[in-house]
């Protein structure tokens, strides 16, 4: 049965990203991670967008004429399939239609170099746009050698990307998430990040939030509406630097629905989805309040 979250309710937000798409591509992972938030997230367990939609959405971005970037979260996007077809063939397909293709993933599928060879080798070898991967790694997943500092996944992106020559390397962009608590030992170390980021690693470190499973977790990072040091813990230099960037709501395909996410503190985070148009009607939504004149999305 579909969870019950989202709505088709008069909504107003007031701004949104319009340069990105992003598609939840699947509701499986091979992960159990505590901050885990996909009980949250108006998908069913077992769901998967088909290719089929995903091609639907591509043209839905083409009459939008606004989406620059098309991104997938999930689940775990590494582990989707459709028969023969693969992430890496969704990637491509995105990038012939014009966009930048982007991933999130736990790097669970390049723990093994041969696969990850494989994986962006094709991907470069039928794509001329450039590929956003985006790696989580942070003391919640532990999916890095604590005492090295070093994480396998990461590694063996860096090695393929250095394998190549360097103008089809711009084609890949690496970024590390990493999820932080007011707890010290949730950052990652400093050498550890250092190190990275001296080889063009960019890491972002994101606040853990009271939603899906970390609302049971008592050291969940707090509001981040404080700027008092002693309540922002950890997270307070980072907080410094994007206090004044207010992060805005980009359009969400899950299955054949798009959604608006409010990113209001205030709100419960289960009333935090909205439907805003179906598959294959995003362009024609958007023009009819664009033509109303309206600033803001009010449907």
């Amino acid at each position: 049965m579909k969870k019950k979250i989202g709505s088709d309710i008069k909504m107003e937000i007031k701004d949104i990203n319009k340069s990105m798409m992003m598609i939840f591509l699947l509701e499986e992972c091979n992960f159990s991670c505590n901050h885990c938030v996909r009980e949250d997230e108006p998908m069913y367990p077992g769901y998967k967008l088909s290719f089929d939609q995903l091609k639907m959405c591509l043209s839905d971005c083409q009459n939008l004429k606004t989406i620059e970037w098309v991104h997938f979260s999930g689940g775990e996007p590494t582990l989707w399939k459709e028969g023969e077809l693969k992430l890496e063939d969704l990637l491509i397909e995105i990038s012939n239609a014009g966009y930048e293709p982007g991933f999130t993933t736990n790097g669970s599928n390049f723990l093994e170099y041969n696969k990850c060879y494989n994986f962006f080798k094709k991907y470069l070898n039928h794509a001329k746009k450039r590929l956003r991967l985006y790696i989580s790694i942070d003391t919640f997943h532990g999916n890095y050698d604590v005492e090295k500092g070093r994480a396998k996944s990461l590694d063996n992106v860096i090695r393929f990307k250095m394998s190549i020559p360097s103008e089809k390397g711009k084609l890949l962009k690496v970024n590390v998430l990493v999820i932080v608590s007011k707890e010290a030992k949730s950052l990652l170390p400093d050498e550890m990040v250092e190190h990275y980021e001296s080889q063009g690693v960019e890491f972002n470190f994101i606040p853990l939030e009271p939603k899906g499973k970390a609302k049971a977790i008592s050291h969940l990072c707090p509001d981040l509406k404080s700027d008092k040091p002693e309540d922002l813990g950890v997270y307070y230099p980072f907080y410094k630097k994007k206090k004044d960037k207010e992060k805005k709501s980009n359009f969400i395909l899950i299955g054949n629905d798009y959604y608006l996410y409010d990113y209001n503190y205030n709100v419960k985070f289960t009333q935090r989805w909205h439907k805003v148009a179906q598959l294959g009607h995003l362009a024609e939504k958007v023009k009819y309040v664009e033509d109303r004149n309206q600033k803001v999305i009010d449907i």
